[in-house]
């Protein structure tokens, strides 16, 4: 027997997750924010609120070192609420 449909022999092959499909700025947008393409909208948003204040300058006292990363984080996250992924 072939329960694990090893050899093709088997009943149904198991469903794969559906996937989402993503634009290549959707995509960077998460990548920005450090996350994969099956991050979901809440996963987004607790990414966003952890980077912004960790990247703050505020939170630096006042360092603008970390700004183009704050700014970077900023705009994707901007990127997936307009499309409606975060």
């Amino acid at each position: 027997a072939d329960d694990y449909n090893i050899f093709g022999e088997g009943g149904e092959a198991p469903a794969e997750a559906p996937r989402r499909r993503l634009t290549k700025l959707q995509m960077k947008a998460l990548n920005d924010l450090g996350l994969d393409e099956f991050s979901g909208p809440k996963m987004v948003r607790e990414r966003y609120t952890q980077l912004v204040k960790q990247l703050h300058p505020d939170a630096n006292g006042g360092d603008r070192s970390t700004e183009v990363s704050f700014q970077r984080v900023v705009k994707a996250y901007k990127v997936l609420k307009t499309t409606k992924l975060a």
